[in-house]
């Protein structure tokens, strides 16, 4: 038996015999010559009940002051709720402290109704009119009682028949009061639900609200009824809930309208950070923020700092991406070079999937006629799975060499390495960052020769303007490249502000 049952059983059932039993044996009235108490006749078989439980409890009048003085008051004044309430807090205390004492009183209490001795909770647990003492004419304290009285599991048309209102008005106090506490049943609140804005009819959104109901403390019956169902649904619902969380109560229906809603897409985005530029927090939360607007799954970076007192930055932006968008960001950094011969610059992926096998790649040594770039440069690569899917990304800043060759040998080179290391039953390769030349270069030319299309082309005849300055570029260095089963669904520029780059950020959507 649960401590609040036996805590309203056991001092309710007492409070009557309470006087008589805090007597000393020689002076105890007989039970017969006491007045009879309307709410609890007293008889001898539940007198001879209620000496035994004293039996038990009067061990404690002797170590705890406070419930001999909570018993003393509860005597002097059996019909009054605050020295019941006292009466009970100080039981409660001593039930807590002691699990023998529970366990005998949890037996006593079954064995008294079983043979019919005993209170009906359900009438104590809401029959306590603590607003008789109070305003009555408080529209607060009504809607409070109305509140208790349905927790309580009074039908709510008959509560609803006492306040003089309708039953859809109860439900919707107590769910503004589960909400909000007392500010959401304020006069002038308006008693709003958070349904409100939302279709009332969606089967997701029901469900959710019969769960928030009762979990707390809406008896199922009344849910049930609020929802034409009935109560073993409500606990169905509720264990599925907390077993899987949303999807335990979506249907296959649901699934299939989000499906509809959510095609199978990829968003990718790529983004020169410009180095050192402006290593500022509130500079990354700007990138992040628009960056997550889009719910990008992959993104990868160029000119990203690691090290000389600099964090990874594209790691801070994975963090502040984790925070703004509920997906966990992870990253994969490949140093390049130092910048200004003091910053470790580098390329990166961010992923919100897992990354399987992630590598740099060495875009420096064994380039074809034995070309070299200026700086060392590398590419950062990994694998995701999405949609049960292989997806390859690869993450380049090829060189800035006055030769086009060395930037086609480069990304030679890349092809070759992704497919040894990753195989064929890729189902999508995606080349993306700055590669340092324009679209008709041999670079671009090789990568279409390979299969490979031009997101932000496939989707615009012209334009397409990333550098050197952000607030009016005019040349294109930056691509997302993609090769495999897919078509390109949309394609734009992001982050145009100066503040942020010299570069101008590309996005695309692949199906």
């Amino acid at each position: 038996m649960d401590v609040k049952t036996l805590l309203y059983g056991i001092t309710s059932f007492l409070m009557p015999f309470i006087p008589y039993l805090l007597q000393p044996p020689a002076e105890k009235a007989a039970p017969a010559a006491v007045p009879a108490v309307p709410a609890v006749p007293i008889d001898a078989q539940a007198f001879m009940w209620a000496k035994a439980i004293m039996g038990k409890l009067r061990p404690k009048l002797k170590q705890r002051q406070s419930l001999k003085d909570a018993m003393q008051q509860a005597a002097e004044l059996p019909f009054d709720d605050d020295a019941r309430a006292s009466f009970r807090l100080q039981l409660r205390k001593i039930i807590e402290g002691d699990n023998v004492l529970a366990k005998e009183l949890s037996e006593m209490w079954i064995a008294m109704s079983a043979q019919g001795v005993g209170i009906e909770l359900d009438r104590e647990l809401g029959s306590a009119q603590w607003i008789d003492i109070l305003n009555r004419d408080d529209d607060v304290l009504r809607r409070l009682e109305m509140i208790r009285l349905l927790r309580t599991a009074m039908p709510p048309e008959k509560i609803a028949a006492e306040f003089h209102t309708d039953v859809q008005y109860l439900y919707r106090v107590n769910s503004a009061f589960s909400q909000s506490g007392v500010y959401g049943i304020l006069s002038g609140s308006n008693i709003r639900h958070w349904l409100d804005n939302m279709n009332m009819e969606d089967p997701v959104l029901r469900r959710l609200e019969m769960i928030r109901l009762l979990r707390s403390g809406t008896p199922a019956e009344t849910i049930a009824k609020e929802y034409h169902c009935v109560k073993e649904y409500v606990y169905r619902i509720n264990d599925r809930f907390t077993k899987n969380s949303l999807t335990g109560i979506l249907t296959e229906e649901d699934f299939q309208k989000y499906r509809a809603l959510n095609p199978k897409i990829v968003r990718i985005c790529s983004f020169n950070l410009h180095g050192t530029h402006d290593n500022d927090i509130q500079r990354f939360r700007q990138i992040a923020g628009e960056l997550s607007a889009n719910d990008p799954d992959i993104c990868v970076y160029q000119e990203v700092i690691n090290g000389a007192g600099i964090g990874e930055t594209s790691a801070q932006i994975a963090v502040l991406m984790t925070k703004t968008t509920g997906y966990y960001y992870r990253t994969h950094y490949s140093y390049c070079h130092l910048f200004m011969d003091k910053y470790p610059e580098g390329v990166a992926v961010s992923s919100r999937y897992s990354m399987k096998n992630p590598q740099t790649i060495d875009l420096n040594n064994g380039l074809a006629a034995g070309l070299r770039p200026l700086m060392e440069r590398f590419a950062a690569a990994a694998e995701v799975e999405i949609y049960g899917r292989r997806f390859v990304f690869a993450s380049v800043h090829l060189d800035h060499s006055s030769d086009p060759n060395v930037r086609r040998a480069q990304a030679e080179k890349l092809l070759k390495s992704l497919d040894s290391i990753y195989g064929d039953s890729v189902y999508c390769t995606i080349v993306a960052g700055d590669f340092n030349d324009i679209e008709d270069s041999p670079v671009i030319t090789y990568l279409r020769e390979q299969g490979f299309t031009d997101a932000y082309r496939a989707c615009h005849k012209t334009g397409g303007n990333t550098f050197p300055n952000s607030a009016d570029p005019y040349t294109r260095i930056d691509y997302i490249m993609a090769r495999g089963s897919v078509k390109v669904h949309h394609a734009e520029l992001i982050l145009k502000d100066p503040s942020l780059s010299d570069h101008i950020g590309v996005y695309a959507v692949i199906e």
